[in-house]
């Protein structure tokens, strides 16, 4: 396949603003954090992601949609104006147990009305030692909508060739790439710190990603990233623009003798929306036997096919919107929450947000995420746990601790999806 190879001169600049705290040990959170995965939580969605810009330091790249944020005439006398207050907590989890604060700070961001419509991006300084492995809490508060958005995001020196030291930005200049790096067909530029390499090798994985075992399966999950499909061995430096021209995984890397490096997907149209129908069909695997999802996927007209599916289910055509609308919406805003080399809803966190709906408790630790589902009017509940495992091709990669006694809640789940009805537990 060829490349699509052009120069192109030009850099981003952004102001700094850096902030430091002295290190203490601090508690793993035990507080509900269930609002990070509730899409009714909040109207406000920052995107971030993180650069090692020098030895000592990394960037948080931060993009803010003002349009999505409240505006009032209370903030400053005579101007219409929204605020945005970030606070940012780093911490060293080189022990998970007994992680470190390694930096902190808080900064407020003002934005006009008449501004609304543009994206704004910025960035802040943080401080970073090499062989690190740090975990960063993000907290943005819309301050006159009073509502906050929470992320967690790794922050990695344990490689000098993993993804964050690589700086994805767009071709024409509008900015940097934010996690999780899905960009599709369009052009984009890839950094690298060091400018010794001219060359950089692509593995490129166009075949199907398998769908994460049930939930209480304890069969060995299927390997596809284990050999690419093709290897491309092409030209590297700032002025080199690249084009994903298929869909699949790209995985880029300067050194082969290691595994890290950076990894581009282009999943398919609109993602992480649901836009063609061959997205709509493969999230229904979840729901049908083999038999029916192979029925579906070689139909004729697969529109026809999937409405059809709905509407066996739902049994009349009001019904089946309701049930298309939910389901699909959680195939959404699990792409949108949990994406990393895979599609989010195929992540073991996807899978479960998928058929069970948003947790109603989550608890963050470095190296896990618990989640529960409440039955019963809370005398009961259900907990499914998410174990870190850090990958070469993502650093938001969990899976899950699975276990045969999940096979009833699973199985009433689907049950209850197939027979018409949204699964919600009570």
């Amino acid at each position: 396949m060829n490349k699509r190879l052009i120069y192109l001169l030009g850099l981003i600049f952004l102001m700094p603003v850096a902030c430091f705290s002295p290190k203490t040990t601090i508690k793993p959170s035990v507080v509900n954090l269930s609002r990070m995965y509730n899409p009714t939580n909040t109207k406000f969605h920052p995107v971030y992601t993180v650069y090692h810009n020098s030895p000592a330091t990394s960037l948080l790249l931060i993009k803010i949609f003002p349009v999505e944020l409240l505006y009032s005439g209370t903030i400053e006398p005579n101007k219409i104006l929204a605020q945005v207050k970030l606070t940012y907590v780093l911490s060293d989890i080189e022990n998970p147990d007994k992680p470190v604060l390694a930096d902190s700070g808080q900064i407020t961001y003002k934005f006009a009305r008449e501004n609304a419509e543009k994206r704004f991006i910025t960035q802040l300084i943080l401080n970073t030692e090499k062989g690190k492995l740090y975990q960063l809490m993000i907290t943005a508060r819309d301050m006159v909508r009073n509502q906050e958005s929470l992320n967690y995001l790794f922050v990695d020196r344990t490689s000098p060739y993993s993804e964050q030291n690589f700086l994805v930005t767009e071709a024409d200049g509008g900015g940097p790439v934010f996690q999780p790096n899905v960009i599709g067909n369009s052009l984009f530029k890839v950094e690298y710190g060091d400018d010794q390499f001219d060359t950089i090798f692509v593995n490129y994985y166009g075949r199907d990603i398998p769908l994460p075992k049930p939930s209480f399966s304890t069969g060995r999950e299927r390997e596809f990233m284990e050999q690419p499909d093709s290897i491309w061995i092409l030209p590297f430096g700032k002025g080199v623009v690249f084009q994903l021209n298929y869909e699949g995984v790209y995985h880029f890397q300067l050194d082969t003798t290691s595994s890290e490096g950076l990894t581009l997907c282009n999943f398919g149209t609109g993602y992480p929306k649901v836009q063609e129908v061959k997205q709509m069909i493969e999230p229904l695997a979840y729901l049908t036997t083999t038999p029916e999802y192979e029925t579906l996927r070689k139909a004729a007209n697969q529109k026809l096919a999937v409405d059809n599916f709905w509407m066996g289910r739902a049994g009349n055509i009001e019904k089946a919107r309701e049930l298309i609308k939910v389901y699909y919406n959680r195939i959404f805003f699990a792409n949108f929450y949990f994406t990393s080399f895979k599609p989010g809803w195929k992540t073991d966190r996807g899978m479960i947000f998928t058929i069970y709906g948003p947790p109603q408790n989550v608890k963050v630790m470095p190296n896990q995420e618990r989640w529960v589902y409440y039955k019963n009017n809370y005398t009961t509940s259900v907990t499914f746990i998410f174990e870190f495992d850090p990958s070469p091709y993502s650093m938001d990669n969990y899976v899950l601790e699975r276990t045969e006694n999940y096979d009833s809640y699973w199985r009433q789940a689907v049950d209850t999806w197939r027979n018409g009805n949204i699964y919600l537990i009570e």
